[in-house]
């Protein structure tokens, strides 16, 4: 009988773990979809179908922000959905959306469908990140969420690094429209291959969605810092991948050319995501990491610009070190400093600040380029880049003096406020933790 139960241990150990691979593989080709393809594929195959719709950089920067209203209907609206459907259905339901929508806009031949699609594609896509990654914290040991937060986010890289051996054939040769086709039917494959795991199954938790002591604690100098810098982030790299094609154009760099940016913006791109990751393992270095995510991105659009091919290349390299690594960090951070039951609305306002910068991008950028050329994209998101980094670096510092705070609470009575936390966070802190409230979690100290 002891051996019996323990094979039955051990096959129970191994079907998690099997679970879990499937789990983080499927987030990947998610995140890949609902990010790189639905914003950076975009970008990529944007010269040929503004061609064959006969588009405007105005009108393609709008199709571009009509996408991502969707993108941030979608987030304000994931917190409560979940609470009524949980996420593994949200997350099931908006790839199947989100597969429709792709196949609209693969087949559209005019504006107004275009659009359509392109804003039940973001719509869709807010649904599916925000449960996406709820899934993946929720069945992930606090330890190793740094290293599944970035795996989860380089299925971008991938994405890019795709498209990026697809552009000859996207933009020479007509195929634009499986850009789009193509990751419809990924979508479905999400949809049906998402694992059912312990922690998507159990009940969410009941906490209020927008408490005015939550929406004050926003605020505050724990949250308010690095909201803004992940705000500029969104909108220097959407301006900066969108119209990415474009320039490369307008320098006449060959398809060939076009192929490699791509394909060294992807893989950069995931290698970031790893750096993202070694940096989160480290209190000094994740006070910095999205400092320096958010500089190289700043010295790569300024590079961007002088058009030669020595600066184009190295600028795919320095932005794409930041593009992937930056959305890691900022969700390991927001994951980090929240309760389990807070999490889910500290996720979705970062999230909607995402949107929200991203809103601005594309049109913004459009508009710059048809009248000043498209080396202004560059400026825009160099300039965007550089108030991002700032941002950030306050946000390390000011982590730094809340850290200190943290650790001369912890001779502090227990149940005793700690003054930079509301009240539904000091509580749910003492239910989750109720010896050490108001002192570290098990993944670190409360701030980082």
């Amino acid at each position: 009988m002891v051996g019996y139960g323990a094979q039955n241990m051990n096959a129970a150990g191994a079907g998690a773990r099997h679970s879990s691979y499937v789990l983080l593989a499927v987030a990947m080709l998610a995140i890949g979809l609902d990010v790189g393809v639905a914003r950076i594929t975009y970008g990529v195959a944007l010269p040929a179908f503004a061609r064959d719709l006969q588009l405007s950089l105005t009108a393609a920067g709008l199709l571009g922000t009509v996408h991502l209203i969707g993108y941030l209907l979608g987030t304000l609206a994931s917190p409560s959905l979940n609470r009524n459907v949980g996420a593994l259905a949200l997350c099931r339901a908006s790839h199947f959306v989100f597969a429709c929508a792709m196949l609209v806009c693969g087949l559209a031949s005019d504006i107004p469908t275009m659009a359509a699609g392109r804003f039940v594609a973001g719509l869709a896509a807010g649904f599916g990140v925000f449960s996406i990654f709820l899934i993946v914290f929720d069945a992930t040991e606090p330890e190793k969420r740094a290293v599944a937060g970035s795996l989860v986010w380089s299925g971008i890289g991938v994405a890019i690094v795709a498209s990026g051996v697809a552009a000859g054939p996207i933009l020479d040769g007509g195929a634009w429209r499986l850009s789009f086709i193509v990751p419809a039917a990924l979508a479905l494959a999400v949809a049906v291959f998402i694992p059912r795991t312990a922690s998507a199954a159990r009940a969410q938790p009941q906490v209020g969605a927008s408490s005015p002591s939550r929406l004050a604690e926003l605020a505050s100098r724990r949250w308010i810092f690095l909201i803004a810098a992940y705000f500029v982030f969104a909108a220097g790299y959407i301006s900066y991948s969108t119209f990415a094609g474009v320039m490369l154009k307008g320098i006449g760099l060959s398809s060939v050319g076009v192929t490699w940016f791509w394909v060294m913006y992807g893989a950069s791109s995931i290698a970031g995501s790893a750096l993202g990751a070694a940096l989160l393992s480290g209190s000094f270095a994740r006070r910095i990491a999205l400092s320096a995510a958010l500089g190289s991105g700043a010295i790569g659009s300024f590079l961007v610009v002088h058009g030669e091919n020595w600066s184009v290349f190295a600028a795919s390299v320095l932005v794409g070190l930041g593009s992937v690594a930056t959305p890691a960090i900022v969700t390991f951070l927001i994951r980090n400093r929240t309760s389990d039951a807070a999490y889910p609305f500290f996720f979705a306002v970062g999230t909607a600040s995402l949107g929200l910068g991203q809103l601005s991008g594309p049109a913004v950028g459009g508009l710059l380029a048809d009248w000043f050329g498209p080396s202004a994209i560059g400026f825009f998101a160099a300039a965007i880049y550089s108030a991002g980094t700032l941002a950030a670096a306050a946000d390390g510092f000011f982590a730094r003096t809340l850290i200190g705070s943290s650790r001369a609470d912890r001779g502090r009575p227990r149940g005793e406020k700690c003054p930079w936390q509301s009240p539904e966070t000091r509580i749910a802190n003492a239910m989750a933790e109720p010896t050490r409230q108001c002192t570290r979690r098990a993944t670190g100290p409360l701030w980082m």
